[in-house]
């Protein structure tokens, strides 16, 4: 091979390297490890059930995730679904929220078993937040399970951990959502 053309390859490849690895670090953006559903396209469908004395707060975290994020679709069932979405007395724990993965499934993409099969979002009653953390902490738990988890974004994935969070998602959760699954 000639030298110029060694030259010319050289930078090619690495500048082609370069971009795949920024591709990688946007796609990966607030991730919970690598835990995802096996979904993917124009419109994510997750089947939620609400069940507890606080159905009220975790149904509008349900719906804005679904007027924040452009390709979820969440539908609320009576059965048992993708995400279980309920409440309890769990007592002096440590924690008002806990995002569980019931059931993973296989992954032949990298060979692992992080497809979440069934996941559970839970708020600590007794804990005893306003509505509107409590709502904060519902859209944190079900957001965990849709495969994402903590950043310092001013919102709900910051609740807890990051001064200046609300009790909703906003724009970046819905890129972060849409780069995760729209070619999965």
């Amino acid at each position: 091979m000639s030298r110029w053309l060694k030259a010319l390859l050289v930078p090619l490849l690495l500048g082609g390297l370069v971009a795949a690895n920024v591709g990688v670090g946007i796609a990966q953006a607030h991730n919970w490890g690598g835990w995802h559903w096996d979904k993917g396209g124009s419109a994510i469908h997750i089947n939620e059930n609400h069940s507890g004395g606080h159905t009220s707060q975790s149904v509008a975290a349900s719906e804005n995730a679904y007027s924040t994020i452009g390709i979820l679709y969440n539908s609320r069932l009576s059965t048992h679904t993708d995400i279980s979405v309920y409440d309890g007395a769990y007592g002096n724990t440590g924690w008002a929220g806990l995002a569980t993965i019931e059931d993973s499934n296989w992954d032949w993409g990298c060979w692992c078993n992080d497809h979440i099969g069934h996941a559970h979002a839970k708020y600590n009653t007794s804990v005893g937040y306003s509505s509107s953390s409590i709502q904060g902490v519902f859209c944190q738990e079900m957001h965990h399970g849709r495969g994402f988890d903590h950043d310092n974004a001013g919102d709900c994935m910051g609740l807890g951990y990051f001064s200046g969070s609300s009790n909703v998602l906003n724009g970046h959760n819905n890129t972060d959502f849409y780069n995760r699954y729209r070619n999965h």
